[in-house]
């Protein structure tokens, strides 16, 4: 007889839980590696603890806190080992590596010379919300956790894995999961809905002006009239807005910055010769 499904009450404690640990052992790592390498201690740290704990057949501490077990789509024996590391990397890494990955989609796009200047930007702006939106992606799919239950991790998913749970569960917790869940949804949604907007504006813009952005009176992050100029370590001029707003690398030449090496040009007005 198969164990009954873990409710969302259990697997969101077990969440909890766990990334509580992780953190934990992040920042230890983090002091015992060289600053230029400390982001790095989050997926390390992510993927060690798995590793000690899900591949090895074990409950991870959050999932024996909480009393559920991972379980294959039958929900009679565990997951297949090779499930498991697939949904740890994917865990670990699987945000990370799809921004690369459109990261460097938007490089070949860059340079491929044989693509009209108007498609780049469209191609350009396209994968720019695709990147943007991969929050939102993972925070919808929460949400949906939240009200239906199943793994908050979209690599469990990927990788067939559930969870059951060996002890009574909090049914107390349902009714405010599910509201959770909605407000969580609703965020998310209306998050893509304005990059979707801000996307559909830009490419109306480079439909209907298409020498503005090459304008020096106007900003090639945003296509609106330049306020407040600042420019990046680069060289490359952009609004204040831009610069201190979404961006986190240069719109021309990709070169990423930091917001604290941002200069604003007091004196300097778009269409003039810096002296």
């Amino acid at each position: 007889m198969a164990l009954p499904v873990a409710q969302p009450a259990e697997v969101l404690r077990a969440w909890q839980k766990d990334d509580l640990y992780e953190k934990q052992l992040a920042e230890s790592l983090a002091r015992l590696m060289p600053s230029q390498h400390a982001p790095k201690a989050v997926p390390i740290s992510s993927l060690l603890y798995k590793s000690f704990t899900t591949l090895k057949d074990l409950q991870t501490l959050g999932e024996e806190y909480s009393g559920i077990v991972q379980v294959d789509e039958s929900y009679h024996k565990l997951p297949a080992y090779g499930n498991r590391f697939i949904s740890i990397l994917l865990s670990a890494f699987g945000e990370a590596l799809t921004r690369r990955f459109f990261h460097r989609l938007e490089k070949q796009v860059e340079q491929n010379h044989t693509l009209r200047p108007e498609a780049q930007n469209v191609f350009l702006i396209i994968l720019k919300t695709l990147n943007n939106i991969v929050p939102q992606v993972i925070s919808i799919h929460r949400g949906l956790a939240y009200i239906n239950g199943g793994p908050l991790q979209i690599g469990k998913n990927l990788s067939g894995i559930d969870y059951v749970h060996v002890r009574p569960a909090a049914a107390a917790y349902y009714t405010h999961l599910r509201l959770l869940g909605i407000v969580t949804l609703l965020h998310a949604i209306i998050s893509c809905g304005q990059s979707f907007y801000m996307a559909k504006k830009y490419m109306y813009q480079l439909h209907e002006l298409p020498n503005e952005v090459e304008s020096e009176k106007s900003c090639a992050a945003c296509l609106e009239e330049m306020l407040q100029p600042c420019v990046l370590h680069c060289g490359h001029i952009f609004c204040m807005q831009c610069c201190y707003g979404a961006l986190d690398s240069c719109a021309l030449c990709r070169t990423p910055f930091i917001k604290s090496n941002v200069v604003p040009l007091m004196n300097y007005y778009p269409g003039t010769i810096l002296k």
